[in-house]
């Protein structure tokens, strides 16, 4: 009995030293990007790129989910704003401050804009976004922000998968990353218009969800999760002396003119909200949630207008 409990102990010290090794090794955040290249239609590649690899500045960045691919066209924004202002939409599927965060770490690393756009929806999403542990330094992905977050394991567990992916390709096959996408715009165009069907079962669940009722406490304490990235946000903008600004992008149906923390949101910088009239025919929807071209160019329209009014940025042309 007592050899077999000293090959257990041993196992699993020998587990855990790997473990260790894995997360002490150095990882490539070029690696990283390039790695999940079968998600979010492999943008995290380009954003890699666009930030460190592109030399052309990034002046106005938008930062958020797949709302922000959909929304914002940066070339056609250009061409109202003027040639001495370079837009860029860091967009990324799905919601997760977290991941908008770590992006944002990497685009003050090695560009300097004037303006951050931060998306905002109806509500925070309470959960780790799934590609954190993918794209996070090692640091961050031990240090979560609030004791309770119930994705830290699952969390550390696929960090520890990409690690030792990165290890493999790195030092046992040699492997090459694929060649540097120069884009410079990260919109996601799409022609496709929503069935109606697409946008009366959103407007349901979104019914459904506005009367389901959770005690505020435990409110509260979901919220410190994805709000504490969201300050932690703020403070490295604020940082680095730059303006920043929320903007309110909702889904098709939950008929929500303003997102549910707007007083939370305008403690800290302006929240720009288009009047949802404005959008309320659904041949400028993809699908229930994201905008399609016809759409985004009415925000993107929008969007100019309010950064050359709230911002005092000028035309050029």
């Amino acid at each position: 009995m007592k050899q077999i409990l000293l090959k257990i102990a041993l196992f699993f010290s020998l587990m855990m030293i790997a473990i260790v090794a894995i997360f002490l090794t150095p990882y490539s955040k070029e690696f990283a990007y390039h790695y999940i290249e079968n998600d979010c239609y492999n943008h995290g590649a380009w954003i890699f790129d666009r930030i460190t690899k592109n030399k052309t500045p990034i002046d106005i960045a938008f930062i958020g989910s797949s709302h922000t691919i959909h929304a914002f066209q940066e070339k056609r924004m250009e061409e109202m704003l003027g040639s001495n202002y370079h837009l860029t939409n860091l967009g990324y599927c799905r919601y997760g401050r977290n991941l908008q965060c770590t992006i944002l770490k990497l685009l003050l690393q090695h560009k300097s804009p004037k303006l951050i756009v931060l998306e905002v929806s109806e509500d925070e999403e309470k959960n780790s976004h799934d590609i954190f542990p993918y794209l996070a330094e090692t640091s961050d992905l031990f240090s979560s922000p609030t004791l309770i977050n119930r994705d830290y394991l699952t969390d550390l567990y696929h960090g520890a998968s990409a690690r030792l992916e990165c290890f493999k390709a790195t030092y046992v096959f040699g492997e090459k990353l694929a060649q540097t996408d120069d884009r410079l715009y990260g919109y996601g165009d799409a022609d496709r218009i929503a069935t109606k069907d697409e946008l009366t079962e959103n407007e349901n669940a979104w019914q459904k969800r506005l009367t389901r009722k959770t005690p505020e406490s435990i409110r509260k304490v979901q919220l410190r999760y994805p709000l504490s990235y969201l300050e932690k946000m703020m403070a490295l903008i604020k940082g680095k002396n730059i303006p920043f600004v929320f903007v309110y992008l909702p889904e098709s149906g939950s008929k929500l003119k303003n997102p549910q923390h707007t007083d939370y949101y305008q403690k800290f910088a302006p929240l720009l909200i288009q009047p949802q009239s404005e959008l309320s025919n659904p041949i400028y929807w993809m699908d229930a949630s994201h905008l399609n071209d016809k759409g985004s160019e009415i925000v993107s329209e929008w969007m100019a207008k309010q950064l050359q009014n709230e911002f005092c940025l000028k035309s050029t042309n």
